[in-house]
């Protein structure tokens, strides 16, 4: 169970990361966490604004709720959003498959980190989408900490890594095991893979945690982070 009083766990950190985010005017817009998009770049200049966020009042701390407790969470916070002045465009959060519920969200132009931080919490949620800056880097900002995997999830984790992964996996700290649990396939074989490590390559811009790298072609992170925008989804 997903409690408020308890850490985020890892695997949904991960499924918030790998879900699509859609903004719904004037045509769709699919956001995706990690990436920039230029289509919603354009949307910000087009209203002068450099930042905007992606909130959702639906299932607060991800439990399921009744349609009709989230239409009226949704609603007021809408009315919410209509009494500070911003402006605002529906759309709606979903695993990439389309197996869960869509949540009904907007995307709340011009408004500030710490404006959306204070409704994300007002409407317990877990998590929002922020853009911080006109290339519209989609970041992900967490409301709690992580929480350590359950026994179960961490061993059935470990079952599919390989035998070098796992001897890796194992020099971690449980919260840097945690961290890396909610990465994508591909930057967990990253990591637990220093000795094939090309410093000639592009590396990930961040730690699975959300920090900025300090290892890797610096130059080339450098230019990437600032070329997104990218700020630290942990402070």
């Amino acid at each position: 169970m997903n409690s408020p009083t308890a850490g985020i766990p890892p695997l949904l950190i991960r499924a918030y990361r790998q879900a699509k985010f859609i903004v719904s005017a004037p045509d769709p817009i699919t956001l995706f966490v990690g990436k920039s998009n230029k289509e919603l770049s354009k949307l910000l200049i087009e209203h002068g604004v450099t930042t905007a966020a992606f909130i959702t009042a639906h299932n607060p701390y991800s439990h399921q709720f009744e349609d009709a407790d989230n239409v009226k969470a949704q609603a007021s916070l809408i009315s919410e959003v209509d009494g500070l002045g911003f402006k605002y465009i529906d759309g709606y959060g979903q695993d990439v498959a389309e197996e869960w519920p869509r949540e009904d969200s907007i995307l709340i132009v011009g408004i500030t980190e710490s404006q959306a931080e204070a409704l994300s919490d007002k409407y317990s949620q877990n998590a929002f989408i922020w853009i911080g800056t006109r290339e519209a880097y989609i970041a992900l900002r967490l409301r709690r900490p992580i929480g350590l995997p359950s026994a179960e999830d961490l061993q059935d984790w470990v079952a599919g890594l390989s035998s070098k992964q796992a001897s890796e996996l194992a020099k971690l700290s449980p919260v840097e095991q945690a961290w890396l649990m909610t990465a994508s396939d591909e930057e967990q074989a990253h990591w637990l893979s220093p000795a094939d490590w090309d410093l000639n390559n592009p590396w990930p811009l961040a730690k699975p945690d959300g920090s900025s790298m300090g290892i890797g072609t610096e130059l080339d992170r450098i230019f990437k982070i600032i070329a997104a925008g990218q700020v630290s989804m942990v402070r």
